[in-house]
């Protein structure tokens, strides 16, 4: 079933959010053991103010726990969220950042991140995650859904493709290139 995440999701959404901060290389990941790092990204999630908020996430939930996770918002409105640097400074640890500008664009629901946990890939998890987020787009009255894809994503961009989004441009976000791709809903 897709819900809209609640605090007491964090812990679990920062587990999958793992996934995605680790394909992307960041050094943190490197450089701090993810004992110190997991407390910061739960507070960030159970806060108002990040874009990594649950309060911008929906969860595939099951009996047994939560099978994946998105973040989304609209597009062009990072700005208007505390950067993610700002909880992890406050636990004395290096600051990252991903944001890009251009990350998103302005009139488009941004689908910011998306992961299911790897003993549910294969079986519609990401697809449903996915159509949720068109209804939220619908919703707010964005006509376009948007995501970035790593160049090292071919399962992700063959996702996508099948979903029907197309190549609009492209952005480098955390030193790797991604396309930025869009689908009117």
């Amino acid at each position: 079933m897709i819900r809209d995440a609640r605090r007491e999701d964090a812990d679990e959404i920062v587990e999958l959010f793992k996934v995605i901060l680790t394909d992307m290389e960041l050094p943190v990941m490197s450089e701090v053991p993810w004992e110190q790092l997991k407390p910061a990204l739960v507070e960030a999630v159970k806060g108002d103010n990040y874009r990594q908020s649950y309060k911008n996430a929906l969860v595939y939930d099951t009996e047994g726990g939560i099978a994946g996770f998105c973040f989304g918002y609209p597009g062009g409105d990072e700005a208007v969220y505390e950067p993610l640097a700002t909880v992890i400074n406050a636990h004395g640890l290096p600051s990252f950042d991903t944001y890009s500008d251009g990350e998103s664009l302005e009139g488009e629901w941004y689908l910011d991140s998306l992961v299911t946990k790897e003993t549910f890939r294969g079986r519609g998890v990401g697809k449903a995650l996915m159509a949720a987020g068109y209804d939220r787009a619908r919703s707010m009255g964005l006509p376009d859904v948007g995501l970035n894809v790593d160049h090292g994503n071919p399962r992700a961009l063959k996702l996508y493709e099948a979903q029907g989004f197309i190549k609009t441009g492209e952005v480098r976000i955390a030193d790797h290139l991604y396309d930025h791709m869009q689908k009117r809903v």
